[in-house]
Protein backbone atom coordinates (compact mmCIF):
# COMPACT_ATOMS: atom_id res chain seq x y z
CA UNK A 1 0.00 0.00 0.00
CA UNK A 2 1.17 3.77 -0.48
CA UNK A 3 1.43 5.56 2.30
CA UNK A 4 3.03 8.74 1.29
CA UNK A 5 6.42 7.94 0.97
CA UNK A 6 9.54 10.15 -0.10
CA UNK A 7 8.54 10.33 -3.10
CA UNK A 8 5.15 11.26 -2.71
CA UNK A 9 4.64 15.03 -3.51
CA UNK A 10 3.65 17.19 -0.61
CA UNK A 11 0.24 17.71 -2.27
CA UNK A 12 -0.51 14.14 -2.85
CA UNK A 13 0.62 13.18 0.47
CA UNK A 14 -1.79 15.82 2.14
CA UNK A 15 -5.05 14.54 0.18
CA UNK A 16 -3.89 11.01 1.07
CA UNK A 17 -3.62 11.80 4.68
CA UNK A 18 -7.25 13.83 4.61
CA UNK A 19 -8.71 11.13 3.35
CA UNK A 20 -7.50 8.82 6.15
CA UNK A 21 -8.62 11.63 8.71
CA UNK A 22 -12.14 11.58 7.39
CA UNK A 23 -12.15 8.06 7.01
CA UNK A 24 -10.93 6.74 10.04
CA UNK A 25 -13.09 9.95 12.27
CA UNK A 26 -15.98 8.93 10.28
CA UNK A 27 -16.01 5.16 12.00
CA UNK A 28 -14.86 6.75 15.44
CA UNK A 29 -17.68 9.65 15.58
CA UNK A 30 -20.09 7.45 14.50
CA UNK A 31 -19.41 5.05 17.35
CA UNK A 32 -19.58 8.04 19.59
CA UNK A 33 -22.91 9.12 18.88
CA UNK A 34 -24.34 5.48 19.32
CA UNK A 35 -23.15 6.03 22.57
CA UNK A 36 -24.29 9.33 22.91
CA UNK A 37 -27.71 7.88 23.22
CA UNK A 38 -27.42 4.35 24.46
CA UNK A 39 -25.16 5.54 28.05
CA UNK A 40 -28.14 7.66 28.52
CA UNK A 41 -30.80 5.53 28.08
CA UNK A 42 -29.34 2.47 29.47
CA UNK A 43 -28.58 4.93 32.85
CA UNK A 44 -32.12 5.78 32.78
CA UNK A 45 -32.86 1.27 31.97
CA UNK A 46 -30.77 0.80 34.96
CA UNK A 47 -31.54 3.88 37.82
CA UNK A 48 -33.96 6.22 36.04
CA UNK A 49 -32.48 8.79 38.08
CA UNK A 50 -31.74 12.65 36.59
CA UNK A 51 -28.69 12.93 38.92
CA UNK A 52 -27.24 9.82 37.84
CA UNK A 53 -27.16 11.11 33.51
CA UNK A 54 -25.69 14.21 35.27
CA UNK A 55 -23.14 12.21 36.99
CA UNK A 56 -22.30 10.43 34.06
CA UNK A 57 -21.51 12.99 31.49
CA UNK A 58 -19.67 14.76 34.42
CA UNK A 59 -17.44 11.75 35.24
CA UNK A 60 -16.82 11.79 31.08
CA UNK A 61 -15.73 15.40 31.65
CA UNK A 62 -14.14 15.52 34.75
CA UNK A 63 -10.70 14.33 33.61
CA UNK A 64 -10.19 16.89 31.15
CA UNK A 65 -9.81 19.34 34.30
CA UNK A 66 -7.53 16.83 36.30
CA UNK A 67 -5.39 15.61 33.11
CA UNK A 68 -6.02 18.29 30.55
CA UNK A 69 -2.87 20.94 31.46
CA UNK A 70 -0.49 17.83 31.92
CA UNK A 71 -1.58 16.59 28.57
CA UNK A 72 -0.57 19.40 27.36
CA UNK A 73 3.06 19.02 27.69
CA UNK A 74 2.83 15.78 27.09
CA UNK A 75 1.91 16.07 23.04
CA UNK A 76 4.83 18.73 22.91
CA UNK A 77 6.89 15.67 23.51
CA UNK A 78 5.42 12.59 22.70
CA UNK A 79 5.31 10.74 19.87
CA UNK A 80 1.57 11.58 18.75
CA UNK A 81 0.72 8.52 16.37
CA UNK A 82 2.04 6.53 19.17
CA UNK A 83 0.22 8.05 21.54
CA UNK A 84 -3.04 8.37 19.69
CA UNK A 85 -3.27 4.67 18.67
CA UNK A 86 -2.93 3.55 22.31
CA UNK A 87 -6.08 6.06 23.39
CA UNK A 88 -7.89 4.46 20.68
CA UNK A 89 -7.29 1.16 22.17
CA UNK A 90 -8.05 1.84 25.49
CA UNK A 91 -11.16 3.52 24.46
CA UNK A 92 -12.00 0.23 22.59
CA UNK A 93 -11.23 -2.26 25.76
CA UNK A 94 -13.13 0.36 28.06
CA UNK A 95 -16.34 -0.33 25.65
CA UNK A 96 -16.56 -3.80 25.00
CA UNK A 97 -16.22 -4.73 29.40
CA UNK A 98 -19.54 -2.46 28.99
CA UNK A 99 -20.90 -4.58 26.54
CA UNK A 100 -19.76 -7.72 28.34
CA UNK A 101 -21.37 -6.72 31.45
CA UNK A 102 -24.81 -5.49 29.70
CA UNK A 103 -24.38 -8.92 27.79
CA UNK A 104 -23.94 -11.10 30.73
CA UNK A 105 -26.52 -9.14 33.11
CA UNK A 106 -24.10 -8.11 35.99
CA UNK A 107 -24.02 -4.20 34.46
CA UNK A 108 -24.12 -1.75 37.69
CA UNK A 109 -24.41 2.32 37.34
CA UNK A 110 -21.45 2.08 38.63
CA UNK A 111 -19.07 0.66 35.68
CA UNK A 112 -20.98 3.10 33.51
CA UNK A 113 -19.46 5.71 35.56
CA UNK A 114 -16.00 4.21 35.61
CA UNK A 115 -16.61 3.71 31.29
CA UNK A 116 -17.01 7.35 31.36
CA UNK A 117 -14.29 8.23 33.59
CA UNK A 118 -11.65 6.08 31.61
CA UNK A 119 -12.95 6.63 28.21
CA UNK A 120 -13.15 10.40 28.81
CA UNK A 121 -9.44 10.02 30.19
CA UNK A 122 -8.21 9.13 27.12
CA UNK A 123 -10.71 11.50 24.88
CA UNK A 124 -8.20 14.01 27.13
CA UNK A 125 -5.14 12.95 25.10
CA UNK A 126 -6.42 12.03 21.92
CA UNK A 127 -9.11 14.66 21.25
CA UNK A 128 -5.92 17.73 21.98
CA UNK A 129 -3.36 15.78 20.31
CA UNK A 130 -5.18 15.18 16.88
CA UNK A 131 -6.20 19.00 16.81
CA UNK A 132 -1.73 19.32 17.40
CA UNK A 133 -0.75 17.17 15.16
CA UNK A 134 -3.40 18.05 12.47
CA UNK A 135 -1.65 21.22 10.99
CA UNK A 136 1.55 18.94 10.11
CA UNK A 137 -0.99 16.59 8.22
CA UNK A 138 -2.60 18.65 6.07
CA UNK A 139 -1.33 21.92 4.56
CA UNK A 140 -2.01 25.19 6.76
CA UNK A 141 -4.13 26.87 4.21
CA UNK A 142 -6.43 24.31 4.04
CA UNK A 143 -7.14 23.11 7.80
CA UNK A 144 -11.40 25.05 8.00
CA UNK A 145 -11.40 23.03 4.91
CA UNK A 146 -10.79 19.66 6.61
CA UNK A 147 -11.60 21.15 10.16
CA UNK A 148 -15.21 21.77 8.10
CA UNK A 149 -15.58 18.87 6.70
CA UNK A 150 -15.09 16.97 10.05
CA UNK A 151 -17.30 19.04 11.74
CA UNK A 152 -19.54 17.92 9.17
CA UNK A 153 -18.78 14.41 9.43
CA UNK A 154 -19.45 14.59 13.57
CA UNK A 155 -23.00 15.81 12.78
CA UNK A 156 -24.08 13.59 10.10
CA UNK A 157 -22.51 11.08 12.65
CA UNK A 158 -25.24 12.51 15.39
CA UNK A 159 -27.74 11.98 12.46
CA UNK A 160 -27.16 8.36 12.14
CA UNK A 161 -25.82 7.57 15.58
CA UNK A 162 -28.88 7.81 17.71
CA UNK A 163 -31.56 6.56 16.05
CA UNK A 164 -29.72 3.05 15.53
CA UNK A 165 -29.20 3.46 19.63
CA UNK A 166 -32.53 4.19 20.49
CA UNK A 167 -33.27 0.87 18.01
CA UNK A 168 -30.88 -1.21 19.99
CA UNK A 169 -31.90 0.23 23.15
CA UNK A 170 -35.33 -0.06 22.31
CA UNK A 171 -34.86 -3.96 21.68
CA UNK A 172 -32.33 -4.58 24.78
CA UNK A 173 -29.56 -4.64 22.75
CA UNK A 174 -27.06 -2.56 24.66
CA UNK A 175 -24.33 -4.70 24.26
CA UNK A 176 -24.33 -4.30 20.55
CA UNK A 177 -24.66 -0.58 20.79
CA UNK A 178 -21.66 -0.67 23.12
CA UNK A 179 -19.14 -3.43 20.99
CA UNK A 180 -19.72 -0.92 17.91
CA UNK A 181 -18.75 1.81 19.82
CA UNK A 182 -15.65 -0.32 20.59
CA UNK A 183 -15.47 -1.78 16.83
CA UNK A 184 -15.00 2.04 15.80
CA UNK A 185 -12.07 3.37 18.05
CA UNK A 186 -10.34 0.25 16.85
CA UNK A 187 -10.67 1.03 13.25
CA UNK A 188 -9.58 4.55 13.79
CA UNK A 189 -6.77 3.72 15.57
CA UNK A 190 -5.88 1.75 12.54
CA UNK A 191 -5.83 4.64 10.21
CA UNK A 192 -4.00 6.85 12.26
CA UNK A 193 -1.23 3.73 11.39
CA UNK A 194 -1.02 5.37 7.42
CA UNK A 195 -0.80 8.97 8.30
CA UNK A 196 2.52 10.80 7.06
CA UNK A 197 3.88 14.02 8.22
CA UNK A 198 4.24 16.86 6.16
CA UNK A 199 6.51 18.81 7.87
CA UNK A 200 8.72 17.86 10.83
CA UNK A 201 7.52 18.95 14.67
CA UNK A 202 9.42 21.59 16.24
CA UNK A 203 12.16 19.45 18.71
CA UNK A 204 10.69 18.95 21.90
CA UNK A 205 11.86 21.03 25.28
CA UNK A 206 13.64 19.49 27.90
CA UNK A 207 12.63 22.45 30.35
CA UNK A 208 10.87 20.98 33.75
CA UNK A 209 7.63 19.98 33.49
CA UNK A 210 6.27 22.75 35.14
CA UNK A 211 8.37 25.70 33.45
CA UNK A 212 7.35 24.01 30.38
CA UNK A 213 3.71 24.16 31.14
CA UNK A 214 3.58 27.92 32.61
CA UNK A 215 5.21 28.73 28.94
CA UNK A 216 2.22 27.29 26.94
CA UNK A 217 -0.41 28.76 29.51
CA UNK A 218 1.15 32.28 29.40
CA UNK A 219 1.27 31.81 25.26
CA UNK A 220 -2.55 31.18 25.56
CA UNK A 221 -3.05 34.38 27.82
CA UNK A 222 -0.47 36.52 25.41
CA UNK A 223 -3.05 35.68 22.31
CA UNK A 224 -6.36 38.01 23.30
CA UNK A 225 -8.73 36.40 20.19
CA UNK A 226 -8.02 32.94 21.57
CA UNK A 227 -8.19 34.20 25.18
CA UNK A 228 -11.58 35.64 24.51
CA UNK A 229 -12.89 32.52 22.85
CA UNK A 230 -11.43 30.34 25.63
CA UNK A 231 -13.19 32.09 28.14
CA UNK A 232 -16.42 32.21 26.57
CA UNK A 233 -16.09 28.60 25.75
CA UNK A 234 -16.12 27.72 29.35
CA UNK A 235 -19.18 29.39 30.05
CA UNK A 236 -20.49 28.71 27.16
CA UNK A 237 -19.89 25.08 27.87
CA UNK A 238 -21.30 25.17 31.54
CA UNK A 239 -24.54 26.68 30.37
CA UNK A 240 -24.46 24.33 27.15
CA UNK A 241 -23.89 20.74 28.60
CA UNK A 242 -26.89 20.39 31.35
CA UNK A 243 -29.23 20.98 27.84
CA UNK A 244 -27.08 17.74 26.09
CA UNK A 245 -27.21 15.68 29.18
CA UNK A 246 -30.97 16.14 30.48
CA UNK A 247 -32.11 15.99 26.15
CA UNK A 248 -33.10 12.63 27.02
CA UNK A 249 -35.73 13.71 30.01
CA UNK A 250 -36.80 17.10 28.38
CA UNK A 251 -38.51 15.07 25.76
CA UNK A 252 -40.24 13.02 27.82
CA UNK A 253 -41.26 15.79 30.14
CA UNK A 254 -41.39 18.89 28.07
CA UNK A 255 -42.62 17.08 24.91
CA UNK A 256 -44.34 13.89 25.94
CA UNK A 257 -42.16 11.67 23.99
CA UNK A 258 -41.30 8.63 26.02
CA UNK A 259 -40.33 5.72 22.71
CA UNK A 260 -36.92 5.46 22.15
CA UNK A 261 -37.65 5.02 18.83
CA UNK A 262 -38.73 8.82 18.82
CA UNK A 263 -36.16 9.97 20.40
CA UNK A 264 -33.61 8.60 18.25
CA UNK A 265 -35.16 10.48 15.69
CA UNK A 266 -35.30 13.70 17.00
CA UNK A 267 -31.61 13.10 18.31
CA UNK A 268 -30.92 12.47 14.21
CA UNK A 269 -33.25 14.46 12.84
CA UNK A 270 -31.78 17.78 14.46
CA UNK A 271 -28.70 16.76 14.11
CA UNK A 272 -28.91 16.15 9.84
CA UNK A 273 -30.02 19.86 9.95
CA UNK A 274 -27.11 20.81 11.38
CA UNK A 275 -25.13 18.54 9.47
CA UNK A 276 -26.77 20.16 6.38
CA UNK A 277 -26.02 23.83 8.17
CA UNK A 278 -21.98 22.83 8.63
CA UNK A 279 -21.77 22.74 4.78
CA UNK A 280 -22.42 26.41 4.79
CA UNK A 281 -19.26 26.90 7.31
CA UNK A 282 -16.69 27.31 5.06
CA UNK A 283 -18.33 30.31 2.90
CA UNK A 284 -19.63 31.66 6.18
CA UNK A 285 -16.12 31.54 7.84
CA UNK A 286 -14.39 33.69 4.67
CA UNK A 287 -17.34 35.92 4.53
CA UNK A 288 -17.50 36.55 8.46
CA UNK A 289 -13.93 35.88 9.22
CA UNK A 290 -13.64 33.57 12.36
CA UNK A 291 -14.03 35.50 15.20
CA UNK A 292 -17.86 36.72 13.65
CA UNK A 293 -18.18 33.06 12.72
CA UNK A 294 -17.78 31.87 16.45
CA UNK A 295 -20.11 34.29 17.74
CA UNK A 296 -22.73 33.82 15.22
CA UNK A 297 -22.57 30.16 16.08
CA UNK A 298 -22.72 30.70 20.02
CA UNK A 299 -25.86 32.93 18.94
CA UNK A 300 -27.49 30.03 17.03
CA UNK A 301 -26.69 27.44 19.73
CA UNK A 302 -28.50 29.60 22.50
CA UNK A 303 -30.99 30.68 20.23
CA UNK A 304 -31.92 27.33 18.51
CA UNK A 305 -32.78 25.47 22.49
CA UNK A 306 -34.59 28.84 23.77
CA UNK A 307 -37.10 28.78 20.97
CA UNK A 308 -37.56 25.10 21.45
CA UNK A 309 -37.95 26.04 25.31
CA UNK A 310 -40.86 28.07 24.59
CA UNK A 311 -42.17 26.11 22.28
CA UNK A 312 -42.66 23.14 24.23
CA UNK A 313 -46.00 23.36 25.42
CA UNK A 314 -47.28 23.93 22.10
CA UNK A 315 -45.23 21.40 20.38
CA UNK A 316 -46.19 18.84 23.08
CA UNK A 317 -50.03 19.15 22.43
CA UNK A 318 -49.56 17.47 18.75
CA UNK A 319 -49.23 14.06 17.88
CA UNK A 320 -45.72 12.94 18.66
CA UNK A 321 -44.58 12.28 15.11
CA UNK A 322 -45.55 15.98 14.28
CA UNK A 323 -43.90 17.29 17.75
CA UNK A 324 -40.05 15.30 16.45
CA UNK A 325 -40.84 16.93 13.15
CA UNK A 326 -41.84 20.43 14.37
CA UNK A 327 -38.97 20.20 17.52
CA UNK A 328 -36.23 19.20 15.02
CA UNK A 329 -35.75 22.85 13.38
CA UNK A 330 -34.82 24.83 16.23
CA UNK A 331 -32.91 22.16 17.48
CA UNK A 332 -31.29 21.88 13.91
CA UNK A 333 -30.44 25.93 14.24
CA UNK A 334 -28.42 24.77 17.73
CA UNK A 335 -26.71 22.24 16.32
CA UNK A 336 -25.51 24.52 13.51
CA UNK A 337 -24.34 26.98 15.73
CA UNK A 338 -22.05 23.80 17.31
CA UNK A 339 -20.60 23.41 13.98
CA UNK A 340 -19.60 26.77 13.55
CA UNK A 341 -18.45 27.59 16.96
CA UNK A 342 -16.45 24.33 16.68
CA UNK A 343 -14.60 24.96 13.27
CA UNK A 344 -13.67 28.40 14.42
CA UNK A 345 -12.31 26.73 17.56
CA UNK A 346 -10.57 24.63 16.56
CA UNK A 347 -8.46 26.39 13.38
CA UNK A 348 -8.04 29.33 15.83
CA UNK A 349 -5.96 26.87 17.90
CA UNK A 350 -4.36 25.34 15.58
CA UNK A 351 -3.31 28.48 13.97
CA UNK A 352 -2.79 31.14 16.09
CA UNK A 353 -0.38 29.37 18.66
CA UNK A 354 3.46 29.19 16.88
CA UNK A 355 4.24 25.37 16.43
CA UNK A 356 6.50 24.69 19.03
CA UNK A 357 3.98 25.47 21.94
CA UNK A 358 0.66 24.10 19.98
CA UNK A 359 0.21 21.38 22.06
CA UNK A 360 0.32 23.02 25.16
CA UNK A 361 -1.95 25.40 24.30
CA UNK A 362 -4.28 23.43 22.72
CA UNK A 363 -4.60 21.64 25.89
CA UNK A 364 -4.66 24.55 27.96
CA UNK A 365 -7.61 26.43 25.76
CA UNK A 366 -9.29 22.79 25.71
CA UNK A 367 -8.79 22.61 29.39
CA UNK A 368 -10.01 25.73 30.31
CA UNK A 369 -13.02 25.45 28.05
CA UNK A 370 -14.06 22.64 29.17
CA UNK A 371 -14.02 23.20 33.00
CA UNK A 372 -17.72 24.19 32.66
CA UNK A 373 -18.57 21.06 31.51
CA UNK A 374 -18.72 18.76 34.85
CA UNK A 375 -19.86 21.21 36.38
CA UNK A 376 -22.68 21.75 34.49
CA UNK A 377 -23.31 18.50 33.82
CA UNK A 378 -23.54 17.75 38.02
CA UNK A 379 -25.09 21.20 38.59
CA UNK A 380 -27.66 20.62 35.70
CA UNK A 381 -29.24 17.23 36.62
CA UNK A 382 -29.77 18.07 40.68
CA UNK A 383 -31.17 21.63 39.04
CA UNK A 384 -33.61 19.63 36.61
CA UNK A 385 -34.78 17.37 39.99
CA UNK A 386 -35.03 21.07 41.97
CA UNK A 387 -36.79 23.01 39.29
CA UNK A 388 -37.53 21.27 36.45
CA UNK A 389 -36.17 20.34 33.14
CA UNK A 390 -37.79 23.30 31.41
CA UNK A 391 -36.66 25.75 33.90
CA UNK A 392 -32.92 24.64 33.00
CA UNK A 393 -33.08 24.87 29.22
CA UNK A 394 -34.35 28.42 29.92
CA UNK A 395 -31.74 29.43 31.79
CA UNK A 396 -28.86 27.65 30.17
CA UNK A 397 -29.96 28.99 26.76
CA UNK A 398 -30.59 32.65 28.18
CA UNK A 399 -26.92 32.67 29.50
CA UNK A 400 -25.55 31.74 26.26
CA UNK A 401 -27.02 33.80 24.43
CA UNK A 402 -25.66 36.69 26.28
CA UNK A 403 -22.51 35.27 25.98
CA UNK A 404 -22.52 35.90 22.35
CA UNK A 405 -23.44 39.31 22.21
CA UNK A 406 -21.31 40.30 24.92
CA UNK A 407 -18.38 39.47 22.39
CA UNK A 408 -19.73 41.81 19.96
CA UNK A 409 -16.54 44.29 18.95
CA UNK A 410 -14.42 42.70 21.23
CA UNK A 411 -11.25 40.91 19.92
CA UNK A 412 -12.17 37.74 18.57
CA UNK A 413 -14.69 39.75 16.93
CA UNK A 414 -12.13 41.41 15.00
CA UNK A 415 -9.94 38.43 13.78
CA UNK A 416 -11.10 38.23 10.04
CA UNK A 417 -9.30 35.62 8.67
CA UNK A 418 -6.98 32.58 9.39
CA UNK A 419 -3.30 33.50 10.58
CA UNK A 420 -0.27 32.35 10.50
CA UNK A 421 1.20 31.75 13.89
CA UNK A 422 2.71 34.35 15.57
CA UNK A 423 6.43 34.33 17.49
CA UNK A 424 5.68 33.91 21.10
CA UNK A 425 8.71 34.26 23.00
Amino acid sequence: MDTGGPTSSPGAAARRNARWILGGQSASLFGDYVALLALPLFVVHLTGSALHLGLTTALETLPTLLFGFAVGVLLDRANLKRLLILADIGRAVAFVALALAAAWGTAAVWMVFAAAFLTGTLTVTFDSGFQAWMPTLVNERTLVGVNSRLQFVRTLAWTLGPPLAGFLAASGAFPIAFGLDAATFVISGLSLLVLVELRPRPAPERDPWLASFRRGLACLWRLPALRAATVAGTFGNLAFVPMEALLVLFCADRLGITDGALIGWLFGGHSLLGALGVISAPAATRRLGLGRAFVAGLLAMGGGFLVLTLAAPALASLPPVWTVAVAVLPAGLAVTGVSYVNVAFTTLRQQLPPPALRGRVIAASRTLSWAGLPVGAALGGAAAEQFGVGAVYLGSAGVIVALALALVGGSLWAVREEAAPPVVA
